[in-house]
């Protein structure tokens, strides 16, 4: 016989309690993959911690009026788990933001669906009319609405110290939850200012040229890392190795000499390993795996992890990851950038990414219309010091 999908219907109505944060709860619990969106966010007070075995996470709030409140994005941001704060993103760029939606995927397999009239708010369960629904969904929907909600975050930011700052909460009036005019109160779009020295465009094509010649030499540089990563040849081999297929009289190169200093002394090995693994990982899931190797980097203190690995992620993924140099953390220090809270190294440096990956999306009469392109604008701005 065949089973039958679960399907529960939620009536909410004044004066009755809710079962629907049960269902909330549930999805904290048993959860492998969790993507929650709401038009806004007011109230978090959920006892449930997300459970270990949640593997991807990402959860968007609107802001749109000003509804959202920073007491419930910083409860959010005490609740979720170190490795998923730069998922808690608002849709800072995304004018009617309305979907009132959870998706989730349990251990066994099965994913499900919350989908209603309720936004994350205490009126929402305990006082407002409503009508929800928890359906059991089929794994291609699943996917597709996986991807909705990642299409989604590519607009959004982590909630951060700065945005939190600048977000313009709509303040409710006589005390009975009435809010003021839509048109007085409105959240702020927080853009990182993105520097355009002289010279900016030449600075720009000279780039263009290196990317060029990391594109010649990269089937044989990946190659190499797959080597070291796999055992087959050793660390000390790697970095004698590379400068036939990277710097030197090979290209590709985007920063000056510097990091060898204390690169030479790092375990090649285990940053193949990181760099192969985001290689291989899936365009949806690789953000998360940079983060993931970022950190175990650091915690292995590897002193190549942020100079060496970041410009390979930045060569090969020109689009989406930054270098981190000296010239970059004196332009981050000169705009007093401040990340979300709380954050991993490996979350710091995605926070970074995303920003100026929508920044650079905001401002498209600016030269540069990549990260490793925006890199060289950077250091044609803040020149490195010579040592």
């Amino acid at each position: 016989m065949k089973k039958t999908s679960e399907i529960k219907l939620f009536l909410h109505s004044q004066g009755k309690g809710s079962l629907l944060p049960d269902s909330y709860e549930r999805a904290f619990a048993n959860a492998t993959e969790l993507f929650i969106v709401s038009a806004y966010l007011t109230n978090w007070s959920y006892k449930s911690k997300l459970n270990k075995n949640c593997h991807k996470f990402l959860m968007i709030v609107g802001k749109d009026f000003g509804l959202t409140r920073k007491a419930a994005c910083e409860a959010v941001l005490k609740w979720v788990p170190t490795k998923y704060k730069v998922h808690f993103r608002v849709a800072d760029q995304i004018d009617g933001f309305h979907p009132k939606a959870v998706f989730w995927r349990e251990a066994d397999g099965r994913s499900f669906a919350i989908i209603g009239s309720s936004n994350l708010s205490l009126a929402a369960f305990e006082s407002n009319c409503e009508a929800n629904v928890l359906i059991e969904i089929p794994e291609s929907d699943f996917e597709i609405a996986g991807a909705w909600v990642e299409e989604i975050a590519e607009l959004a930011v982590p909630v951060s110290k700065d945005w939190l700052d600048q977000y313009c909460e709509n303040k409710p009036r006589g005390g009975k939850g009435r809010t003021s005019s839509p048109d007085t109160q409105k959240a702020d779009v927080l853009p990182v200012w993105l520097p355009r020295p002289r010279g900016s465009a030449a600075a720009v094509r000279a780039r263009r040229k290196i990317l060029l010649e990391y594109g010649r030499n990269r089937d044989d540089l990946i190659s190499l890392f797959r080597q070291c990563a796999d055992g087959r040849i050793s660390s000390a081999a790697f970095y004698r190795d590379l400068p036939n297929f990277w710097g030197g009289g090979a290209g590709g190169r985007i920063q000056g000499k510097g990091w060898e200093r204390q690169g030479s002394r790092a375990n090649f090995q285990s940053l193949a390993k990181s760099f192969v693994r985001v290689l291989d990982a899936k365009d949806g899931d690789r953000d998360d795996v940079v983060v993931a190797e970022m950190d175990r980097l650091a915690r292995l203190k590897n002193p190549a992890r942020k100079a060496f690995f970041s410009e390979m992620l930045c060569l090969e993924f020109p689009e989406k990851y930054p270098v981190l140099n000296k010239p970059v953390q004196r332009y981050l220090s000169d705009i007093r950038f401040r990340g979300a809270f709380g954050l991993s190294e490996g979350g710091r440096y995605l926070d970074l990414a995303l920003r100026l990956r929508l920044s650079l999306k905001q401002n498209p009469k600016h030269p540069a219309k990549s990260l490793a392109e925006l890199d060289t604008v950077i250091w044609t701005e803040y020149p490195p010091t010579p040592t």
